[in-house]
């Protein structure tokens, strides 16, 4: 039966600058793109940006440089907020008493933290007017939330009827989607419905192309000149953009919103991604594979001045894991895949389960 790879991004900000530094690192000793021997690519926020361009055909090397340009400039913060009316008299000490209580800026209360145009910017600069339908390297699927459906969404390439539901969107408008963290940017949209951070429900994107890749078996058995594969041919190398330690202590026997706020969105996101190993490896055994390093602090989404730190660590962990890499997955070469035209097959599918 055919081998199958997956590469998994794992979401999180600025610190996909790791994983920029890590895959173009990879690639220089490699000598040709990593895109090549992986037969689906899947990633979340930062990683589905990343994900984006590997799919394409870029070069690690240009993705890198995009972070190298635009790290920064993507995380460009709104000037101070301005209340109207009664609540301008107000709102400066509202402003301290939120600060304190909970470290934040109550600005954020009001509207995301981060200014869409420059993200929009550095997209539309990145991918120009490229569409889903442009994606043939290789396999691609990106998380996000549907807001306006209230449930999940994955974009993803062609590979699958569903896939072509989605062709013509712009890459920049699914990465904005992909990446637009509650309170961080604002929310997408896209063809009147509106999408937020796909982290909110996959912020590592492992299970989801595992399934994905099952889901590929699925339909590829009832087309011709497939070569199929079977679960015990799958293979999955995940890398993730810094592993946190964390220890909470709430105050006393119950705690409430002014001690949770803060928290809740970086507890919930850790845990997810960690949950995410456990299953994978119980599945997949010596064929997953995680690379990942460890923060000694916190280290926010939008915490750009670690950025020449983290590309450091990048180009150092692809040096002490290359060897590995290279013999697990390297040595694949994907089987490009044929873009499924019409929807309308999406119909005759439905049996299969892609209804």
């Amino acid at each position: 039966m055919a081998r199958f790879q997956i590469l998994s991004l794992i979401g999180g900000g600025i610190r996909g600058a790791f994983t920029t530094a890590f895959l173009d690192q990879i690639e220089q000793k490699l000598g040709r793109p990593i895109a090549e021997s992986f037969d689906l690519i899947a990633g979340t926020s930062t990683g589905g940006i990343i994900a984006a361009g590997l799919a394409l055909g870029v070069p690690a090397a240009e993705m890198h440089d995009f972070y190298v340009r635009y790290g920064e400039k993507i995380f460009t913060p709104r000037p101070p907020y301005q209340a109207k009316g009664f609540y301008r008299f107000i709102f400066p000490f509202a402003n301290w008493v939120f600060k304190k209580k909970t470290g934040g800026n109550l600005d954020a209360a009001f509207r995301a933290r981060f200014c869409p145009h420059a993200l929009q910017e550095s997209f539309d600069e990145g991918f120009g007017d490229r569409t889903l339908k442009s994606v043939e390297f290789t396999r691609l699927i990106i998380p996000s939330v549907n807001l306006t459906q209230g449930e999940p969404h994955v974009f993803r390439s062609r590979h699958l009827p569903l896939g072509v539901l989605d062709q013509d969107i712009k890459i920049s408008d699914v990465v904005i989607a992909t990446t637009a963290a509650p309170t961080y940017f604002p929310h997408r949209t896209i063809n009147e419905s509106d999408y937020v951070d796909g982290g909110v429900w996959a912020a590592d994107p492992s299970m989801l192309a595992f399934c994905e890749a099952i889901r590929i078996q699925q339909f590829e058995q009832h087309v011709e000149s497939y070569s199929h594969c079977k679960i015990d041919d799958i293979h999955l190398l995940s890398i993730g953009t810094g592993q946190a330690q964390y220890s909470l202590s709430p105050p006393g026997p119950d705690a409430g919103l002014l001690y949770w706020a803060s928290r809740v969105a970086d507890l919930m996101g850790t845990s997810q991604v960690q949950g995410i190993h456990l299953p994978l490896k119980f599945l997949l055994a010596e064929r997953y594979r995680h690379v990942n390093f460890r923060m000694t602090e916190k280290w926010g989404l939008d915490a750009v001045e670690n950025i020449p730190q983290l590309f450091d660590t990048g180009r150092k962990r692809a040096d002490e894991k290359f060897e590995m890499i290279n013999e697990c997955y390297l040595q694949h070469r994907r089987i490009p895949f044929q873009p499924v035209l019409s929807s309308d097959k999406k119909i005759e599918l439905e049996q299969f389960g892609f209804e």
